[in-house]
């Protein structure tokens, strides 16, 4: 009996222990992350808080030097600037998050009360500092001094002249006041322009003339919006909104060419280079004779012309883009070389690979004389009734799409612009029911390949082995055989 009552006492005593042990545990346990944040959120501190509209002049300080941001005018026409870059484009989102983050202040923690030696925030020497003027009745002046960043290197180190407090803030609510002033220039050159009014249906994104010059070629590359589809009666089956007409007239490949065509809106430099550049300059960095001339006219009145210069070389000795020199613009900027299609577009990179863009069901007739031989198709219907007669005999009308899907696929190889006086050996006439339509003419040159003319003029050169199969191929179509697609 005296062993159970001491046996029943010691586990008495066990489970006191082990009680005792979980209430220090918990008592001693780290915040969980909820709590954590509570008590970072306990901490924020609203500082100052102030209108932007009412800073008068905003002083900033940093490795890079001083400048002051001012405002000048009156009224809705008041703009801030910087005024020697006064003449310089500058960035309105850079100069807005400047006054922003300086009008209103907010601290994440208090770090010391007042500290004996603020050297260890780096506050001894700042990193940067800004000092805004406001234009109330008290003539409220603020100054930040930004130190070193915390160990997490999420925020820095403040303090606020005339309070003893060192705080922390946030970094993106500071790192635009240890850039320098040239951080305010825009690097974009060329935006689509925004709509006046809710009743304004301008297209601004559209281009109605895009010019490529480049050293390079003996021709422009021209493209222009595509008139056509403002043409609700036109059968084009282009699916580009813009085609080529120089130097030869071919519907463009949305996929293939939209780097030309929008690569102009948002058209962003990588750095700058000269501000405000003189005559030698201009001749440095290859403005005298560029590598290519841009120009775009744009939907609505604006306009874009630049010159693509030299390669920039970067202090290692490597390629590290293009100089480029912008109509309007006191700058010599460097572009990344991706960033410029028009430097090494060929013209056969962004067109589509038919020759016509007639849908089979827009024809009317599709002509093909070859040796002599015509063959006369005459097409009516839709999808749903389609029908085709040659020669005045009807024939199958899926063959007959086969057919023209392997007209649809000629190749180009490359391009051709000499004349030719030697007759074709296959030519095809697509009539369209609206009037419309292509003559393309395959002329052989007797090395294997053969120039197509199209619509009376020498634009290209194909292979023969296509003509060949083509040939063969309305032999097959007229014994009722399928005609091949490859060649």
């Amino acid at each position: 009996m005296k062993k159970n009552i001491r046996l029943i006492i010691i586990i008495c005593v066990i489970a006191a222990v082990l009680a005792g042990a979980v209430l220090v545990l918990m008592k001693t346990a780290p915040q969980d992350e909820e709590q954590e944040d509570t008590a970072e959120e306990v901490t924020t501190l609203l500082l100052y808080d102030k209108a932007p509209n009412d800073i008068a002049k905003l002083t900033i300080e940093n490795e890079g030097g001083t400048y002051e941001l001012v405002r000048v005018g009156d009224g809705d026409d008041a703009k801030w600037t910087v005024m020697d870059i006064a003449n310089l484009p500058l960035s309105s989102s850079v100069m807005t998050r400047l006054l922003d983050n300086s009008a209103s202040l907010t601290a994440q923690q208090t770090v010391s009360e007042a500290p004996e030696d603020i050297s260890i925030y780096g506050l001894d020497a700042p990193s940067a500092t800004f000092t805004a003027e406001f234009s109330d009745s008290a003539k409220t002046v603020k100054k930040l001094l930004i130190g070193n960043l915390t160990p997490e290197e999420t925020k820095r180190y403040v303090m606020l002249e005339g309070d003893p407090k060192v705080y922390t803030v946030f970094n993106t609510a500071l790192n635009c006041f240890l850039q320098d002033k040239y951080a305010l220039i825009n690097k974009t050159v060329f935006s689509a322009q925004m709509a006046a009014s809710a009743d304004d249906t301008t297209d601004y994104t559209r281009i109605n003339k895009l010019t490529v010059s480049r050293a390079d070629l003996d021709y422009d590359i021209v493209i222009e919006y595509d008139v056509r589809l403002d043409d609700d009666s036109s059968m084009v089956g282009n699916s580009s909104t813009y085609v080529m007409s120089e130097p030869v007239f071919r519907d463009l490949n949305p996929e293939t060419s939209s780097s030309v065509t929008d690569g102009i809106f948002g058209l962003t430099a990588s750095d700058l280079a000269v501000l405000n550049p003189n005559e030698e300059d201009i001749a440095a960095s290859g403005m005298d004779e560029p590598a290519a001339e841009v120009t775009a006219e744009v939907n609505g009145g604006s306009s874009l012309h630049f010159k693509i210069g030299n390669e920039f070389i970067n202090e290692e000795g490597k390629k590290d883009g293009r100089y480029v020199l912008v109509d309007g613009i006191n700058i010599i900027y460097i572009f990344s070389e991706s960033s410029l299609p028009w430097l090494t577009v060929k013209p056969l990179d962004i067109v589509t690979t038919m020759y016509t863009s007639n849908y089979v069901y827009d024809l009317d007739m599709l002509n093909i004389t070859c040796d002599g031989k015509k063959m006369k198709f005459s097409i009516t219907g839709s999808s749903d009734d389609f029908a085709v007669t040659l020669n005045g005999a009807a024939v199958d009308g899926d063959a007959f799409k086969n057919l023209y899907q392997f007209i649809l696929r000629a190749p180009s190889s490359e391009l051709y612009f000499e004349d030719v006086s030697a007759e074709p050996s296959l030519t095809v006439e697509i009539v369209t029911r609206d009037g419309g339509g292509d003559l393309i003419e395959f002329i052989s040159d007797g090395n294997r390949r053969a120039v197509v003319r199209l619509n009376g003029r020498s634009e290209y050169i194909c292979q023969q082995s296509y003509v060949d199969r083509f040939i063969k191929n309305l032999e097959l179509f007229e014994n009722g055989e399928e005609i091949v697609l490859n060649w």
